[in-house]
């Protein structure tokens, strides 16, 4: 992401300008985000070119025009993994070919600008920008899902798991028309573009494990094969095979039921692959849900959620742990909105560690089912759920 500017306007708005690199980027700026916020975005639209005459008479040329809206913003569509985000709202600026009061939908476009317009930014977005401005903001678990013929790349982060890169090569059947060598053949053409395509896409000093996941032995395969190639005579030379054969002890090869994207998640919920990654940001969400499930299903009095609830702990100085989905903190109640980001730094000048879940992450997709608040205490507090009220 490349932040262009931050300006504070005559009306008190601060308008920020923003240009997403990438597709973890578009996640960045859902966050930041909300309805009722001003955003002026580049994109394209068919517009009538002639004069007024040839308009009326039908005979005017349609030509695609680049332009700028002002939009106040209505809607926004966003899913993670169609690498795109749609901007819905009413045009609140005059232009020549956008009508005043008219409804439009923008495609946000990597490498293009946006600004966005808010009378404040709270916490929530200031943690926000901070990550942007962070290095380690990035990805550090790079993943290879892959079977005969077909390879996903990804990176898996804080935020989500993004598709990379995607390779695919027929591979033929083994018949009477194709016999051994053939599929041999078709197969080692395969893995050189798999290999080609991660020393493109990952960076092997900054990453912290590298999973390869496949069915059979497929995975396994291919990393005899990366070792084979980085020790290549030709490749002496390369810093990236280089710095591959140094980073080698990141690899974990592991099993899955499919070389497509859901054997990812087989993985990913392995205890052997949780263990080797017990020192990533993602596995410490994982593991602090798991602890307030287990304490949950234990009925101890240590694990609790809903508003009241967890709002009642923290009074007491009773939390250990603080669980908040980002759909909370993406609330159109401006109120609600602030009333969370009060609670959450109530928690942590309290010495609780505050964790918020993306809702485009499965854990957040559970943790909004509890409310989308909860908490794991120091110790057991019974009957917070009890009204305040005497009888």
């Amino acid at each position: 992401m490349i932040i262009k500017s931050k300006v504070k306007l005559k009306d008190k708005n601060v308008a920020l300008t923003l240009v997403p690199q990438d597709s973890e980027d578009l996640w960045y700026i859902y966050n930041l985000l909300s309805i009722g916020d001003v955003v002026l975005v580049l994109t394209h639209r068919n517009v009538k070119k002639g004069n007024q005459t040839a308009v009326q008479k039908g005979k005017s040329k349609m030509e695609k025009v680049l332009v700028k809206l002002k939009l106040s913003l209505e809607d926004i569509d966003y899913v993670a993994s169609d690498e795109g985000m749609r901007l819905s709202g009413k045009s609140i600026e005059p232009h020549e070919f956008v009508p005043l009061n008219s409804y439009h939908t923008a495609e946000v476009e990597l490498g293009k600008d946006i600004t966005i317009l808010k009378e404040s930014w709270d916490q929530y977005d200031m943690k926000l920008l901070d990550e942007l401005a962070s290095i380690e903001k990035k990805a550090d678990i790079g993943a290879i899902v892959l079977q005969e013929g077909i390879a996903h790349f990804c990176y898996v982060t804080e935020s989500m798991t993004k598709l990379q890169a995607k390779v695919e090569k027929s591979i033929p059947r083994k018949n009477k028309d194709y016999g051994n060598s053939e599929v041999e053949k078709a197969m080692n053409k395969f893995y050189a573009m798999v290999i080609d395509t991660m020393v493109r896409n990952f960076d092997f000093n900054k990453l912290k494990v590298i999973i390869i996941a496949s069915p059979g032995f497929v995975g396994k395969t291919l990393y005899e094969k990366i070792l084979q190639e980085c020790s290549n005579s030709n490749h002496e030379s390369s810093k990236v095979y280089n710095d591959i054969l140094k980073n080698k002890h990141k690899f974990l090869v592991a099993h899955s039921s499919t070389g497509y994207l859901q054997g990812l998640q087989e993985v990913m919920e392995d205890p052997a692959t949780k263990k080797r990654l017990s020192d990533t940001r993602f596995l410490k969400e994982s593991e602090v849900l798991d602890q307030f499930h287990l304490a949950l299903n234990l009925d101890d009095g240590r694990a609790w959620y809903g508003l009241d609830e967890v709002t009642k702990a923290i009074d007491m100085d009773a939390v250990r742990y603080l669980m908040v989905t980002d759909t909370l903190f993406r609330s159109d109640d401006i109120q609600q909105r602030k009333d969370y980001i009060e609670l959450t730094e109530r928690a942590k000048r309290n010495g609780a560690e505050v964790f918020i879940f993306s809702s485009l992450h499965e854990s957040g997709i559970q943790l909004d089912q509890l409310t989308g608040i909860a908490a794991l205490l120091k110790y057991p507090v019974p009957d917070l759920d009890d009204s305040d009220e005497e009888e």
